[in-house]
């Protein structure tokens, strides 16, 4: 009965729930709009922001960036920590431009973000997953794991995690699993790539355990951000955050000669009087309604068929199908009655999913 009832065709207008895309409604228009006037004041004689940049990115921006890293993570780093990029795929990019050769091993979260396996394959790099629960990464499968690649003359570079509201899962890394991590990582010279989109997106009550970057003090771990996901996805700014020496091997790979000055002072005048801080509370506000709403449709109309733990923030919502119910199957009944979601095969390298899952995005 679900499925005959699921592939019924629909005339209603299609619901969203496919991309992890801020909501249209949060866009701040009129402080972006104000902040870009600022940026070019007709009655200034500074013409940088419209003359090329330099690789490491606008310098009041990158600082802004590190006051706001060092006041909520715990350790003081300058603006010679960061480096901006065109969001944080570019991040990922470049990132691999510097250190990844071809063979090269990336140790990845099984699943993981689509997305960034492509990049990673687009380097010729040799993607191994390691699994995941509700608490991360197993990280204590990763040491067993390198040790056999070594064993088969590999050499691991990167371990490419989101820790903080994991896409697709909405898992958080736990405080332990994060420190050892770090250790193992150091104990066999690769870098830990945390891909942070999501950490500022975190619901009230909830307390996030400190960043990587802050527990390792910068040393042996990368991260990169984004305003997209905090702001909008057209911006296209993002930023590696890591110590000056990885930064300055990064820039050694970079020919684009830099981003757009303009875009990057914009970003610096919306955020220097607080309104990046006000923008990402009432984000936090919307995407917890949303939330909530989602959570009680599954629960009123779907717990037979699904099972899900509520994620304390970001983006994604991680649903396992019950039943025997197939995940590319749900997908296109979902579709068939005007509801847009993403499988869960697509983020996991060998693109099985065993589980079956459906990852439901708070967009709309």
């Amino acid at each position: 009965e679900f499925r005959r009832v699921l592939f019924r065709s629909s005339m209603l207008p299609p619901i969203t729930l496919g991309g992890g895309i801020p909501d249209p409604t949060t866009l701040p228009r009129q402080a972006l709009a104000e902040a870009m006037a600022r940026a070019v004041d007709t009655e200034a004689l500074d013409d940088s922001p419209l003359r090329y940049g330099g690789p490491e990115g606008y310098e009041p921006l990158r600082a802004e960036l590190a006051r706001r890293y060092t006041r909520d993570r715990g350790f003081a780093v300058g603006s010679e920590h960061f480096l901006l990029t065109n969001g944080s795929a570019g991040a990922i990019d470049q990132i691999c431009a510097a250190f990844i050769t071809p063979g090269d091993v990336i140790i990845t979260e099984a699943p993981t973000f689509s997305g960034t396996l492509r990049t990673f394959r687009g380097h010729s790099a040799e993607i191994v997953p390691i699994g995941m629960d509700n608490d991360g990464m197993l990280v204590d499968e990763l040491e067993p794991l390198i040790e056999r690649l070594k064993a088969q003359g590999k050499r691991v570079k990167l371990i490419y995690t989101i820790s903080n509201f994991h896409n697709p899962m909405g898992v958080t890394l736990s405080l332990p699993r994060r420190e050892e991590l770090i250790r193992i990582a150091a104990r066999h010279s690769a870098f830990v790539l945390d891909d942070d989109a999501y950490g500022e997106l975190y619901f009230p009550g909830w307390d996030r355990p400190p960043a990587l970057s802050a527990l390792s003090e910068c040393h042996g771990v990368i991260t990169v951000g984004t305003f997209s996901k905090i702001i909008a996805t057209g911006l296209r700014v993002g930023w590696i955050h890591a110590t000056p020496e990885v930064l300055d091997r990064v820039t050694r790979v970079r020919f684009e000669m830099g981003n757009s000055p303009l875009l990057q002072k914009m970003l610096y005048e919306f955020c220097k009087d607080g309104h990046l801080d006000q923008h990402i509370q009432s984000m936090r506000k919307v995407y917890l309604a949303k939330l909530d709403t989602l959570c009680d449709a599954l629960r009123d109309h779907c717990e037979p068929y699904v099972k899900f733990r509520r994620p304390h923030g970001g983006f994604f919502l991680w649903v396992e199908l019950q039943g025997g119910l197939d995940g590319r199957e749900v997908q296109q009944a979902a579709i068939a009655e005007g509801l847009i979601a993403a499988a869960g095969y697509g983020f996991f390298p060998d693109r099985v999913d065993s589980g079956d899952h459906m990852r439901l995005a708070l967009d709309r």
